[in-house]
């Protein structure tokens, strides 16, 4: 065998070890959980939410104080209901004499309104106020209102075996007290609930006080940093633990309090520490761990699957206390909570960011980008068997999202979300990224503590990489689906010992236009050397031509797999002729191990034949006649080798190598 046939084989090997199929998703993997628990939420995104049957986003809530009795909720029968009272502060937008707020009838009857409101109504699930005169955009308004949690289970509110906890996304806040029930309006929370004294009660900020008497406790939580009504939360327990680690601030050393809820599930001391590792890691690469605090709280078996990322206090199902899980909640403090998405359209920019950071925690320490790696091909390999057919972002969804089924999905809102970033990193190298990302997450004007549209998101980051890459976007987030690559290159000698390496970029996909990306290809030459080259694919069948001053062997496409939502398939045609070529034959896959597929171009010329040849010169195939522009050989019986193809035609002859595998 000679060193030319040889290199041929070892570098189809290299190829198929590239494309071999992708291990399996673990099962513990955060996202994969996260969507699982959210598809089955009971409380599903209301239709046409913009419609006639949602609020008028006149003013903008700067506050909900919430005034809550659980005194008869941790005991059998185990009671769903509750009496309540909530302060709504806002700033008027438009000039108003009524409000209206989510309150969903069947879990809430309203009881009375003071303040500036002065008489209600409720129907068709909203409570409307009518205020004590007409205020002007600029004013201040604050409406009190009186309420119960009528006994009945939600999906929203859940009491059982001594636990109490709530669970909003996508709207579950309006099941359990009125409220603004939209991402886009987020506001301060002051809790104070009374529960029996041998109860725990978390909720999002900072433990202001906890006051003890006669068998009574009220715990005063506060997060004067704004959060979203689906991120606000109540867990609590019987005889809950709580283990609190302090986790360093470097930037002013201030102690920062990471707090553990839990029954008997209990967490390693390990695996809080770590989270102290993850706030380090996490600080570094999107900016310094934002709020007063962090906790995790598991609840019970009514809390299915994976994990919440309440703000500040994110809610595990039982025993979860797995890494993947807590690495992806955790990361959505940045992702989620800290910048929350502008409307249900946008949630890919939660979902993705916390399922590709559950891979970058992989990358944590040395030498584990392989790690990361692997998990990302994971998510991509997810998407491409799994793969629903539609979009990351529809802007359909804004006024009319879809069920929680479509929404939460895996494979497009987490896993492919996953791999556009990972793309983005690829695009714009790992400098430009760290620095874009984090200048997104540490934008105080625009970003930071408020929320992001993606279009917006797509803007920062061009701002910072220095071109605007809506393109980008545009293509990988609004189109659905992916590229089908069908490349062709060939080699051909020139004078005076000089190479012509033609490379043309193809797409041939029938469900979505094209997408454009920067490629990279690398170059084997037969002195075992060898050159990466990136090129910028902006339009469909876009030709390359590269010069060298040896002779090459192999070329492969993306050779490092980055862009990894796509299939591909490059094959070797032959050189252009004066830049039109009569004919061509390109042979694909290669190497092949089933069947080789022919595919034939010709202007009008129907009278040619193809023949094979092994790599002794042993005629293998022949086929007199062709009738179409494809031609499919199986290769059951085939040796394993290097094979030549000749097309024959009435004026020419061309030729093509492949490999056969076994």
């Amino acid at each position: 065998m000679n060193m030319k046939t040889i290199f041929i084989l070892i570098s189809a090997l290299f190829l198929i070890g590239i494309w071999s199929p992708l291990t399996a998703q673990m099962e513990t993997d955060g996202g994969h959980f996260c969507s699982l628990k959210k598809q089955q939420n009971a409380n599903q995104l209301e239709r046409n939410p913009m419609g006639p049957n949602s609020p008028v986003h006149s003013f903008d809530v700067q506050k909900y104080t919430l005034i809550l009795d659980f005194l008869n909720n941790f005991n059998p029968p185990y009671l769903q209901s509750f009496t309540g009272q909530v302060v709504v502060d806002l700033r008027v937008d438009s000039s108003l004499n009524a409000i209206s707020l989510n309150a969903v009838q069947t879990s809430l009857l309203i009881t009375g309104v003071s303040g500036d409101g002065i008489s209600f109504d409720q129907a068709d699930n909203l409570l409307t106020i009518q205020l004590d005169r007409t205020y002007t955009p600029g004013e201040s308004v604050s409406v009190t209102i009186d309420y119960q949690h009528l006994n009945v289970e939600d999906g929203a509110f859940y009491v059982s075996g001594g636990y109490l906890f709530t669970d909003n996304e996508p709207q579950g806040a309006r099941r359990w007290f009125p409220c603004y029930d939209s991402p886009s309006d987020k506001a301060s929370l002051e809790v104070f609930a009374s529960v029996p004294d041998d109860v725990l009660l978390g909720s999002n900020g900072t433990l202001a006080d906890s006051l003890v008497n006669a068998g009574t406790t009220q715990y005063h939580w506060l997060s004067e940093i704004p959060v979203a009504t689906y991120l606000m939360v109540i867990t609590a327990k019987k005889n809950y633990h709580r283990t609190t680690l302090y986790w360093t601030r470097p930037s002013d050393g201030a102690e920062i309090p990471f707090m553990y809820y839990y029954g008997e599930d209990v967490p390693s001391m390990g695996t809080m520490s770590n989270v102290n590792n993850m706030a380090y890691y996490f600080s570094n690469h999107y900016g310094e761990y934002p709020f007063t605090k962090s906790g995790f709280a598991t609840a019970n078996d009514e809390f299915v699957w994976g994990g919440m990322e309440n703000q500040t206090l994110t809610t595990l199902c039982y025993g979860c206390w797995y890494e993947g899980i807590i690495s992806h909640e955790f990361a959505h403090q940045w992702f989620g909570d800290m910048i929350s998405p502008g409307t249900w359209a946008d949630l890919w920019l939660n979902e993705g960011f916390a399922t590709w950071s559950e891979a970058f925690w992989m990358e944590a320490g040395t030498n584990n980008y392989f790690q990361y790696k692997n998990r990302i091909l994971s998510y991509a390999g997810t998407y491409l068997t799994q793969n629903p057919g539609w979009a990351i972002y529809n802007t359909s969804w804004i006024a009319n999202p879809p069920n929680n089924n479509t929404m939460f999905n895996y494979a497009i809102t987490y896993a492919k979300s996953a791999c556009v970033l990972h793309q983005l990193r690829y695009l714009l190298g790992d400098s430009v990224y760290f620095e874009a990302i984090k200048s997104y997450a540490e934008d105080t004007v625009n970003f930071k503590f408020k929320t992001a549209v993606t279009d917006d998101f797509a803007a920062k980051i061009g701002e910072v990489a220095g071109e605007d890459l809506h393109w980008y976007f545009d293509a990988w987030v609004k189109q659905p689906n992916h590229p089908v690559y069908l490349n062709e290159y060939y080699f051909s000698e020139k004078q005076n010992g000089q190479w012509e390496v033609g490379f043309t970029a193809n797409q041939v996909q029938q469900d979505a236009p094209f997408f454009p990306m920067d490629l990279e290809i690398q170059v084997f030459f037969y002195d075992m050397s060898d050159t990466l080259i990136r090129i910028q694919n902006r339009e469909n069948n876009q030709r390359f031509l590269f010069e060298f001053d040896r002779e090459p062997g192999m070329l492969y496409f993306d050779p490092n797999n980055d862009i990894v939502l796509k299939e591909a398939t490059t094959v070797l045609g032959v050189p252009q002729v004066n830049g039109d070529a009569a004919c061509a034959l390109l042979a694909y896959p290669n190497p092949a191990r089933d069947q080789i597929n022919f595919l034939i171009k010709e202007n009008g010329n129907t009278n040619s034949g193809l023949v094979c040849y092994d790599d002794s010169g042993r005629q293998v195939f022949q086929l007199n006649e062709i009738s179409d522009s494809r031609v499919t050989i199986y290769l059951e019986g085939w040796k394993p080798g290097i094979y030549e193809a000749v097309l024959i035609s009435e004026m020419n002859k061309f030729t093509t190598r492949f490999v056969v595998m076994k």
